[in-house]
Protein backbone atom coordinates (compact mmCIF):
# COMPACT_ATOMS: atom_id res chain seq x y z
CA UNK A 1 0.00 0.00 0.00
CA UNK A 2 1.09 3.57 -0.58
CA UNK A 3 2.64 5.40 2.36
CA UNK A 4 3.81 8.47 0.46
CA UNK A 5 1.65 10.88 2.52
CA UNK A 6 2.76 9.56 5.91
CA UNK A 7 4.97 12.21 7.51
CA UNK A 8 7.19 9.75 9.39
CA UNK A 9 7.85 7.60 6.36
CA UNK A 10 8.51 10.62 4.16
CA UNK A 11 11.14 11.91 6.57
CA UNK A 12 12.92 8.58 7.03
CA UNK A 13 12.90 7.79 3.30
CA UNK A 14 14.58 11.13 2.53
CA UNK A 15 17.91 9.99 4.03
CA UNK A 16 20.44 7.42 2.90
CA UNK A 17 20.40 4.30 5.12
CA UNK A 18 24.08 4.59 6.06
CA UNK A 19 24.02 8.35 6.69
CA UNK A 20 23.77 9.74 10.25
CA UNK A 21 20.20 10.86 10.97
CA UNK A 22 20.60 11.96 14.60
CA UNK A 23 23.54 12.86 16.80
CA UNK A 24 23.11 13.20 20.54
CA UNK A 25 25.89 13.39 23.14
CA UNK A 26 27.74 10.07 22.99
CA UNK A 27 25.49 8.52 20.35
CA UNK A 28 24.95 8.40 16.59
CA UNK A 29 22.03 6.79 14.75
CA UNK A 30 21.86 6.30 10.98
CA UNK A 31 18.72 6.61 8.89
CA UNK A 32 18.63 2.82 8.55
CA UNK A 33 18.89 2.32 12.31
CA UNK A 34 16.27 5.00 12.94
CA UNK A 35 13.93 3.36 10.45
CA UNK A 36 14.17 0.11 12.37
CA UNK A 37 13.70 1.84 15.74
CA UNK A 38 10.70 3.85 14.54
CA UNK A 39 9.18 0.67 13.11
CA UNK A 40 9.57 -1.10 16.45
CA UNK A 41 8.08 1.82 18.38
CA UNK A 42 5.12 1.72 16.02
CA UNK A 43 4.82 -2.03 16.49
CA UNK A 44 4.98 -1.66 20.28
CA UNK A 45 2.25 0.98 20.26
CA UNK A 46 0.12 -1.20 18.01
CA UNK A 47 0.56 -4.13 20.43
CA UNK A 48 -0.75 -1.88 23.22
CA UNK A 49 -3.91 -1.25 21.21
CA UNK A 50 -3.11 2.17 19.75
CA UNK A 51 -4.96 2.73 16.50
CA UNK A 52 -5.19 5.44 13.85
CA UNK A 53 -6.34 8.81 15.18
CA UNK A 54 -5.64 8.00 18.83
CA UNK A 55 -3.21 10.20 20.71
CA UNK A 56 0.22 9.23 22.04
CA UNK A 57 1.87 11.68 24.44
CA UNK A 58 5.68 11.91 24.41
CA UNK A 59 7.34 13.41 27.48
CA UNK A 60 11.10 13.08 27.58
CA UNK A 61 14.33 14.98 26.94
CA UNK A 62 15.31 15.52 23.32
CA UNK A 63 17.19 12.60 21.86
CA UNK A 64 16.86 9.49 19.73
CA UNK A 65 14.10 7.93 21.85
CA UNK A 66 12.02 11.13 21.80
CA UNK A 67 12.36 11.45 18.02
CA UNK A 68 11.60 7.76 17.45
CA UNK A 69 8.55 7.91 19.72
CA UNK A 70 7.09 10.91 17.87
CA UNK A 71 7.76 9.32 14.48
CA UNK A 72 6.65 5.87 15.64
CA UNK A 73 3.22 7.14 16.63
CA UNK A 74 2.83 9.02 13.35
CA UNK A 75 4.01 5.99 11.38
CA UNK A 76 1.01 3.86 12.44
CA UNK A 77 -1.47 6.67 11.82
CA UNK A 78 -1.76 7.75 15.45
CA UNK A 79 -1.41 11.37 16.59
CA UNK A 80 1.83 12.34 18.34
CA UNK A 81 1.53 14.84 21.19
CA UNK A 82 5.01 16.08 22.19
CA UNK A 83 4.94 17.69 25.65
CA UNK A 84 7.90 19.40 27.30
CA UNK A 85 9.36 17.37 30.14
CA UNK A 86 10.46 20.69 31.66
CA UNK A 87 6.87 21.75 32.36
CA UNK A 88 5.31 21.98 35.81
CA UNK A 89 2.78 19.36 36.97
CA UNK A 90 -0.10 21.75 36.31
CA UNK A 91 1.04 22.26 32.71
CA UNK A 92 1.41 18.53 32.10
CA UNK A 93 -1.98 17.83 33.64
CA UNK A 94 -3.71 20.41 31.45
CA UNK A 95 -2.15 19.13 28.23
CA UNK A 96 -2.75 15.46 29.01
CA UNK A 97 -6.37 16.02 30.00
CA UNK A 98 -6.99 18.13 26.92
CA UNK A 99 -5.38 15.82 24.35
CA UNK A 100 -6.70 12.59 25.87
CA UNK A 101 -3.81 10.22 25.03
CA UNK A 102 -4.29 6.46 25.37
CA UNK A 103 -0.54 5.92 25.84
CA UNK A 104 2.18 8.16 27.25
CA UNK A 105 5.85 7.47 26.56
CA UNK A 106 7.80 9.15 29.35
CA UNK A 107 11.28 9.34 30.77
CA UNK A 108 11.59 7.43 34.03
CA UNK A 109 12.45 10.61 35.91
CA UNK A 110 8.92 11.91 35.23
CA UNK A 111 7.07 8.92 36.67
CA UNK A 112 6.55 10.53 40.11
CA UNK A 113 4.91 13.52 38.41
CA UNK A 114 2.68 11.26 36.34
CA UNK A 115 1.71 9.33 39.46
CA UNK A 116 0.19 12.56 40.81
CA UNK A 117 -1.89 13.33 37.74
CA UNK A 118 -2.58 9.94 36.13
CA UNK A 119 -5.91 9.50 37.90
CA UNK A 120 -7.04 12.81 36.39
CA UNK A 121 -6.44 11.59 32.83
CA UNK A 122 -9.07 8.87 32.33
CA UNK A 123 -8.09 8.23 28.71
CA UNK A 124 -4.55 7.16 29.69
CA UNK A 125 -4.44 3.36 29.61
CA UNK A 126 -0.70 2.70 29.45
CA UNK A 127 2.48 4.48 30.55
CA UNK A 128 5.70 3.38 28.84
CA UNK A 129 8.84 4.31 30.75
CA UNK A 130 12.17 5.03 29.06
CA UNK A 131 15.11 4.34 31.35
CA UNK A 132 13.51 1.87 33.76
CA UNK A 133 9.91 0.94 34.56
CA UNK A 134 8.29 0.35 37.90
CA UNK A 135 4.91 -0.83 39.10
CA UNK A 136 2.31 -0.82 36.33
CA UNK A 137 4.48 1.00 33.78
CA UNK A 138 5.69 -0.77 30.67
CA UNK A 139 9.42 -0.85 29.99
CA UNK A 140 10.29 0.87 26.70
CA UNK A 141 13.30 -1.33 25.96
CA UNK A 142 11.46 -4.58 26.63
CA UNK A 143 8.47 -3.53 24.56
CA UNK A 144 10.69 -2.76 21.60
CA UNK A 145 12.58 -6.04 21.97
CA UNK A 146 9.30 -7.96 21.81
CA UNK A 147 7.64 -5.84 19.12
CA UNK A 148 7.35 -6.61 15.45
CA UNK A 149 8.32 -3.84 13.09
CA UNK A 150 5.21 -1.93 12.03
CA UNK A 151 4.55 -1.01 8.45
CA UNK A 152 3.69 2.59 7.71
CA UNK A 153 0.03 3.57 7.70
CA UNK A 154 -1.51 4.64 4.42
CA UNK A 155 -2.09 8.16 5.71
CA UNK A 156 -3.77 10.86 3.66
CA UNK A 157 -2.18 14.33 3.47
CA UNK A 158 -4.99 15.86 5.54
CA UNK A 159 -5.05 13.19 8.25
CA UNK A 160 -4.01 14.50 11.67
CA UNK A 161 -0.39 13.73 12.60
CA UNK A 162 0.46 16.10 15.47
CA UNK A 163 -1.00 18.16 18.28
CA UNK A 164 1.43 20.90 19.34
CA UNK A 165 0.61 22.99 22.38
CA UNK A 166 0.67 26.76 22.45
CA UNK A 167 -0.18 28.96 25.40
CA UNK A 168 -3.77 30.17 25.51
CA UNK A 169 -4.82 33.80 25.73
CA UNK A 170 -4.54 33.80 29.53
CA UNK A 171 -1.59 31.37 29.59
CA UNK A 172 -3.48 29.04 31.92
CA UNK A 173 -5.25 26.94 29.31
CA UNK A 174 -2.78 25.72 26.69
CA UNK A 175 -4.27 25.18 23.26
CA UNK A 176 -3.44 22.19 21.13
CA UNK A 177 -2.81 23.15 17.50
CA UNK A 178 -3.77 20.33 15.14
CA UNK A 179 -1.37 19.66 12.27
CA UNK A 180 -1.74 17.20 9.44
CA UNK A 181 0.86 15.11 7.62
CA UNK A 182 0.96 17.88 5.03
CA UNK A 183 1.69 21.06 7.03
CA UNK A 184 5.19 20.30 8.45
CA UNK A 185 6.43 19.38 4.98
CA UNK A 186 4.92 22.58 3.57
CA UNK A 187 6.86 24.53 6.20
CA UNK A 188 10.02 22.71 5.14
CA UNK A 189 9.49 23.64 1.49
CA UNK A 190 8.75 27.27 2.34
CA UNK A 191 11.51 28.05 4.81
CA UNK A 192 14.13 25.32 5.20
CA UNK A 193 14.40 24.72 1.47
CA UNK A 194 13.10 28.02 0.13
CA UNK A 195 15.15 30.35 2.38
CA UNK A 196 17.93 28.34 4.08
CA UNK A 197 18.57 26.07 1.08
CA UNK A 198 19.18 23.19 3.48
CA UNK A 199 20.94 20.22 1.87
CA UNK A 200 21.95 16.66 2.64
CA UNK A 201 25.46 17.66 3.73
CA UNK A 202 24.18 19.88 6.53
CA UNK A 203 24.26 19.13 10.24
CA UNK A 204 21.47 21.02 11.98
CA UNK A 205 21.51 21.83 15.69
CA UNK A 206 18.40 23.19 17.36
CA UNK A 207 18.50 24.46 20.92
CA UNK A 208 14.70 24.74 20.78
CA UNK A 209 12.90 21.63 22.02
CA UNK A 210 11.01 19.01 20.02
CA UNK A 211 7.89 19.73 22.08
CA UNK A 212 7.61 23.13 20.35
CA UNK A 213 6.77 23.87 16.75
CA UNK A 214 10.01 25.85 16.38
CA UNK A 215 12.08 23.00 17.79
CA UNK A 216 10.27 20.14 16.06
CA UNK A 217 10.69 21.83 12.71
CA UNK A 218 14.29 22.91 13.23
CA UNK A 219 15.45 19.83 15.14
CA UNK A 220 13.74 17.00 13.29
CA UNK A 221 11.46 17.77 10.33
CA UNK A 222 13.76 20.15 8.44
CA UNK A 223 17.01 18.18 8.62
CA UNK A 224 15.33 14.83 7.95
CA UNK A 225 13.22 16.12 5.06
CA UNK A 226 16.49 17.19 3.43
CA UNK A 227 18.22 13.89 4.23
CA UNK A 228 20.59 15.84 6.49
CA UNK A 229 21.65 15.13 10.09
CA UNK A 230 20.07 16.49 13.27
CA UNK A 231 22.05 17.26 16.42
CA UNK A 232 19.90 17.01 19.55
CA UNK A 233 20.64 18.11 23.11
CA UNK A 234 18.72 16.73 26.09
CA UNK A 235 17.73 19.02 28.92
CA UNK A 236 17.70 22.80 29.16
CA UNK A 237 20.28 24.30 26.77
CA UNK A 238 22.97 26.15 28.70
CA UNK A 239 25.44 28.30 26.86
CA UNK A 240 28.59 26.44 27.91
CA UNK A 241 27.05 23.11 26.90
CA UNK A 242 25.93 24.57 23.57
CA UNK A 243 29.43 25.87 22.82
CA UNK A 244 30.90 22.47 23.65
CA UNK A 245 28.37 20.75 21.40
CA UNK A 246 29.09 23.12 18.51
CA UNK A 247 32.79 22.45 18.87
CA UNK A 248 32.34 18.66 18.98
CA UNK A 249 29.71 18.06 16.28
CA UNK A 250 30.49 21.05 14.01
CA UNK A 251 26.93 21.79 12.88
CA UNK A 252 26.49 23.92 9.78
CA UNK A 253 23.12 25.39 10.80
CA UNK A 254 22.03 26.42 14.28
CA UNK A 255 18.57 27.37 15.54
CA UNK A 256 18.26 29.18 18.89
CA UNK A 257 16.45 31.99 20.67
CA UNK A 258 17.82 35.52 21.14
CA UNK A 259 18.04 34.77 24.87
CA UNK A 260 20.41 31.87 24.24
CA UNK A 261 22.53 33.90 21.85
CA UNK A 262 22.76 36.51 24.60
CA UNK A 263 24.05 33.86 27.01
CA UNK A 264 26.62 32.76 24.45
CA UNK A 265 27.97 36.31 24.40
CA UNK A 266 28.68 35.99 28.12
CA UNK A 267 30.27 32.55 28.09
CA UNK A 268 32.11 32.45 24.76
CA UNK A 269 35.87 32.16 25.31
CA UNK A 270 36.98 32.50 21.70
CA UNK A 271 36.22 35.59 19.67
CA UNK A 272 34.24 33.88 16.90
CA UNK A 273 32.96 30.46 18.15
CA UNK A 274 30.06 30.40 15.65
CA UNK A 275 32.00 31.61 12.61
CA UNK A 276 32.11 28.10 11.14
CA UNK A 277 28.34 27.81 10.81
CA UNK A 278 26.86 28.77 7.47
CA UNK A 279 23.59 29.89 9.08
CA UNK A 280 22.62 30.96 12.61
CA UNK A 281 18.86 31.34 12.93
CA UNK A 282 16.97 33.20 15.63
CA UNK A 283 13.32 32.53 16.44
CA UNK A 284 10.64 32.16 19.13
CA UNK A 285 11.11 35.80 20.19
CA UNK A 286 12.10 38.92 18.29
CA UNK A 287 15.81 39.64 17.81
CA UNK A 288 16.82 43.12 19.03
CA UNK A 289 19.08 44.98 16.61
CA UNK A 290 21.59 45.79 19.38
CA UNK A 291 21.94 42.10 20.22
CA UNK A 292 22.35 41.10 16.58
CA UNK A 293 25.23 43.57 16.23
CA UNK A 294 26.98 42.19 19.31
CA UNK A 295 26.57 38.60 18.09
CA UNK A 296 28.13 39.47 14.74
CA UNK A 297 31.07 41.17 16.44
CA UNK A 298 31.76 38.71 19.26
CA UNK A 299 30.52 35.36 17.91
CA UNK A 300 31.34 35.87 14.23
CA UNK A 301 27.84 35.09 13.00
CA UNK A 302 25.19 36.94 11.06
CA UNK A 303 21.99 35.92 12.81
CA UNK A 304 18.97 35.39 10.57
CA UNK A 305 15.76 36.39 12.36
CA UNK A 306 12.33 35.03 11.60
CA UNK A 307 8.77 35.10 12.87
CA UNK A 308 6.62 32.03 13.19
CA UNK A 309 3.78 30.63 15.23
CA UNK A 310 2.58 27.22 16.29
CA UNK A 311 -0.57 27.65 14.20
CA UNK A 312 1.59 27.77 11.05
CA UNK A 313 4.14 25.20 12.34
CA UNK A 314 7.18 27.40 11.74
CA UNK A 315 8.44 30.63 10.18
CA UNK A 316 6.10 32.51 7.88
CA UNK A 317 8.26 35.65 7.79
CA UNK A 318 12.04 35.31 7.67
CA UNK A 319 15.34 36.77 6.53
CA UNK A 320 17.81 35.20 4.12
CA UNK A 321 21.58 35.42 4.48
CA UNK A 322 22.97 38.79 3.50
CA UNK A 323 19.55 40.48 3.66
CA UNK A 324 19.24 41.25 7.37
CA UNK A 325 17.65 44.61 8.19
CA UNK A 326 18.04 45.81 11.81
CA UNK A 327 14.82 45.28 13.74
CA UNK A 328 13.02 43.55 10.87
CA UNK A 329 11.68 39.99 11.01
CA UNK A 330 12.11 39.79 7.24
CA UNK A 331 9.61 39.16 4.46
CA UNK A 332 7.03 36.41 3.84
CA UNK A 333 8.71 33.11 2.96
CA UNK A 334 8.04 31.51 -0.44
CA UNK A 335 4.47 30.29 -0.77
CA UNK A 336 3.16 32.39 2.15
CA UNK A 337 0.92 35.42 1.69
CA UNK A 338 0.76 38.01 4.45
CA UNK A 339 -1.25 41.14 5.06
CA UNK A 340 -1.63 43.63 7.91
CA UNK A 341 -5.21 44.68 8.67
CA UNK A 342 -7.05 47.09 10.97
CA UNK A 343 -9.76 46.15 13.49
CA UNK A 344 -12.34 45.93 10.70
CA UNK A 345 -10.17 43.61 8.62
CA UNK A 346 -9.15 46.24 6.07
CA UNK A 347 -5.51 46.34 4.87
CA UNK A 348 -3.51 49.18 6.37
CA UNK A 349 -1.01 51.29 4.50
CA UNK A 350 2.81 51.19 4.65
CA UNK A 351 4.22 52.27 8.01
CA UNK A 352 0.82 51.80 9.71
CA UNK A 353 0.47 49.24 12.49
CA UNK A 354 -2.18 46.51 12.33
CA UNK A 355 -2.79 42.82 12.95
CA UNK A 356 -0.99 40.20 10.88
CA UNK A 357 -2.96 37.69 8.83
CA UNK A 358 -1.33 34.95 6.78
CA UNK A 359 -2.32 32.41 4.16
CA UNK A 360 0.03 29.44 4.12
CA UNK A 361 -0.02 25.73 3.20
CA UNK A 362 1.73 25.06 6.51
CA UNK A 363 -1.20 26.29 8.60
CA UNK A 364 -2.82 23.79 10.95
CA UNK A 365 -6.50 22.90 10.82
CA UNK A 366 -7.55 24.38 14.18
CA UNK A 367 -7.36 24.00 17.93
CA UNK A 368 -8.06 20.64 19.54
CA UNK A 369 -11.52 20.64 21.16
CA UNK A 370 -11.85 24.44 20.84
CA UNK A 371 -14.33 25.22 18.07
CA UNK A 372 -14.97 28.83 19.11
CA UNK A 373 -11.28 29.72 19.21
CA UNK A 374 -10.74 27.86 15.96
CA UNK A 375 -13.38 29.95 14.19
CA UNK A 376 -11.91 33.17 15.61
CA UNK A 377 -8.37 32.40 14.42
CA UNK A 378 -8.67 30.10 11.40
CA UNK A 379 -10.80 32.25 9.12
CA UNK A 380 -11.17 30.29 5.92
CA UNK A 381 -7.87 30.41 4.05
CA UNK A 382 -6.51 33.16 6.32
CA UNK A 383 -5.00 32.75 9.76
CA UNK A 384 -5.78 35.74 11.98
CA UNK A 385 -2.93 36.18 14.46
CA UNK A 386 -2.75 38.24 17.64
CA UNK A 387 0.51 39.85 16.51
CA UNK A 388 0.83 43.47 15.47
CA UNK A 389 3.12 44.37 12.57
CA UNK A 390 4.21 47.32 10.50
CA UNK A 391 5.41 46.97 6.91
CA UNK A 392 7.81 49.58 5.55
CA UNK A 393 8.05 50.86 1.99
CA UNK A 394 10.50 48.07 1.11
CA UNK A 395 8.13 45.33 2.24
CA UNK A 396 10.04 44.53 5.43
CA UNK A 397 7.89 43.31 8.34
CA UNK A 398 8.48 44.75 11.82
CA UNK A 399 6.90 43.15 14.88
CA UNK A 400 5.10 45.68 17.12
CA UNK A 401 3.83 43.55 19.99
CA UNK A 402 0.69 41.58 20.77
CA UNK A 403 -2.99 42.44 20.86
CA UNK A 404 -3.47 40.43 24.06
CA UNK A 405 -0.65 42.03 26.09
CA UNK A 406 1.47 38.88 26.27
CA UNK A 407 5.21 38.94 25.59
CA UNK A 408 7.89 36.34 25.13
CA UNK A 409 10.73 35.55 27.52
CA UNK A 410 13.34 33.11 26.25
CA UNK A 411 10.97 32.12 23.46
CA UNK A 412 8.08 31.30 25.81
CA UNK A 413 4.89 33.27 26.29
CA UNK A 414 4.29 35.15 29.52
CA UNK A 415 0.81 36.37 30.45
CA UNK A 416 0.94 39.47 32.69
CA UNK A 417 -2.35 38.43 34.28
CA UNK A 418 -1.01 35.05 35.39
CA UNK A 419 2.05 36.60 37.07
CA UNK A 420 -0.14 39.25 38.70
CA UNK A 421 -2.51 36.66 40.12
CA UNK A 422 0.42 34.72 41.57
CA UNK A 423 1.87 37.87 43.16
CA UNK A 424 -1.51 38.75 44.67
CA UNK A 425 -1.56 35.41 46.48
CA UNK A 426 1.39 36.65 48.56
CA UNK A 427 0.34 38.40 51.75
CA UNK A 428 2.75 41.31 51.15
CA UNK A 429 1.10 42.38 47.88
CA UNK A 430 -1.88 44.73 47.86
CA UNK A 431 -1.92 45.50 44.13
CA UNK A 432 0.40 44.84 41.21
CA UNK A 433 0.84 45.16 37.45
CA UNK A 434 3.30 43.33 35.18
CA UNK A 435 4.71 44.52 31.87
CA UNK A 436 7.59 43.53 29.60
CA UNK A 437 10.79 45.61 29.75
CA UNK A 438 13.95 45.42 27.66
CA UNK A 439 17.23 44.56 29.33
CA UNK A 440 20.61 45.89 28.17
CA UNK A 441 20.59 43.52 25.17
CA UNK A 442 17.08 44.54 24.12
CA UNK A 443 15.55 41.24 25.34
CA UNK A 444 12.16 41.43 27.00
CA UNK A 445 11.84 40.36 30.64
CA UNK A 446 8.99 40.80 33.19
CA UNK A 447 8.88 43.90 35.41
CA UNK A 448 6.36 44.03 38.27
CA UNK A 449 5.00 47.20 39.83
CA UNK A 450 3.89 46.32 43.37
CA UNK A 451 1.89 48.25 45.96
CA UNK A 452 2.94 46.66 49.29
CA UNK A 453 0.29 45.57 51.74
CA UNK A 454 0.00 47.20 55.18
CA UNK A 455 2.77 46.06 57.46
CA UNK A 456 5.23 45.16 54.68
CA UNK A 457 8.12 47.53 53.94
CA UNK A 458 9.39 47.86 50.37
CA UNK A 459 13.01 47.04 49.76
CA UNK A 460 15.48 44.44 48.54
CA UNK A 461 14.43 41.87 51.15
CA UNK A 462 10.78 41.97 50.05
CA UNK A 463 11.82 41.98 46.39
CA UNK A 464 13.81 38.78 46.87
CA UNK A 465 10.94 37.18 48.79
CA UNK A 466 8.46 37.95 46.02
CA UNK A 467 10.77 36.66 43.29
CA UNK A 468 11.32 33.43 45.23
CA UNK A 469 7.56 33.15 45.70
CA UNK A 470 6.87 33.41 41.96
CA UNK A 471 9.50 30.80 41.19
CA UNK A 472 7.60 28.38 43.41
CA UNK A 473 4.21 29.28 41.94
CA UNK A 474 5.00 29.45 38.21
CA UNK A 475 7.47 28.19 35.65
CA UNK A 476 10.87 29.80 36.30
CA UNK A 477 11.02 31.96 33.17
CA UNK A 478 7.89 33.87 34.25
CA UNK A 479 9.30 35.45 37.39
CA UNK A 480 9.83 39.26 37.44
CA UNK A 481 13.47 40.20 36.87
CA UNK A 482 12.79 43.53 38.60
CA UNK A 483 10.20 44.71 41.10
CA UNK A 484 9.39 48.40 41.46
CA UNK A 485 7.50 49.32 44.64
CA UNK A 486 4.98 52.13 44.10
CA UNK A 487 2.39 53.89 46.23
CA UNK A 488 -0.43 53.34 43.71
CA UNK A 489 -1.14 52.08 40.20
CA UNK A 490 -2.62 54.34 37.50
CA UNK A 491 -6.30 53.45 36.98
CA UNK A 492 -9.21 54.57 34.87
CA UNK A 493 -12.64 55.58 36.14
CA UNK A 494 -13.78 51.96 36.14
CA UNK A 495 -10.85 50.86 38.29
CA UNK A 496 -8.91 49.15 35.48
CA UNK A 497 -5.15 49.52 35.56
CA UNK A 498 -3.96 51.76 32.72
CA UNK A 499 -0.91 49.88 31.50
CA UNK A 500 -0.08 52.52 28.92
CA UNK A 501 0.66 54.93 31.75
CA UNK A 502 3.33 52.53 32.97
CA UNK A 503 5.04 52.76 29.56
CA UNK A 504 7.23 55.77 30.49
CA UNK A 505 8.86 53.54 33.11
CA UNK A 506 9.79 50.90 30.51
CA UNK A 507 13.36 52.11 30.27
CA UNK A 508 16.02 49.63 29.31
CA UNK A 509 17.41 47.99 32.44
CA UNK A 510 20.60 46.18 33.21
CA UNK A 511 20.04 42.57 34.09
CA UNK A 512 21.14 41.54 37.57
CA UNK A 513 20.22 37.90 37.01
CA UNK A 514 22.92 35.28 36.35
CA UNK A 515 22.86 34.07 32.70
CA UNK A 516 21.85 30.57 33.82
CA UNK A 517 18.60 31.98 35.26
CA UNK A 518 17.97 34.61 32.64
CA UNK A 519 15.99 32.39 30.22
Amino acid sequence: MSVSANLAQTLINAGLPHQPAIFEPGREVTYGQLDDLVGRVGGALWSLGVRAGERVAVLMPDGVEAAASILGAIRIGAVAVPISELGRANDLRAMLRDSGPVVAIVHASLEPVLDEIRREVPSLLEVVAVGGARGSERDFGQLLADAERAAGADSLPDDVALILYSAGADDREPRGVVHTHRSPLAAYEAYARGVLAIRREDRVFSAAKLATAYGLGAGLVFPMAAGASAVLMPGQPRSKDVLALVKKYEPTIMFATPSLYSQLLTDARSAVPLAGLRACVSGAEMLPAVLAARIAQRLGAEVLPGFGLTEAFHFVIATAAGKVRPGSAGVPVPGVEARVVDDEGRPVGPLDIGTLEIRSPSTGVGYWNRPDETRATFRGEWLHTADRFMVDDDGQYFHCGRNDGRFKVGGKWVSPHEVEEALLRHEAVWECAVIGVDDENGLTKPLAFVVPNVGHAPGSELERALIDWIKQELAPYKYPRWIDFVDALPKGSGGKVLRFKLAPLKRRRKSTIPPSENV
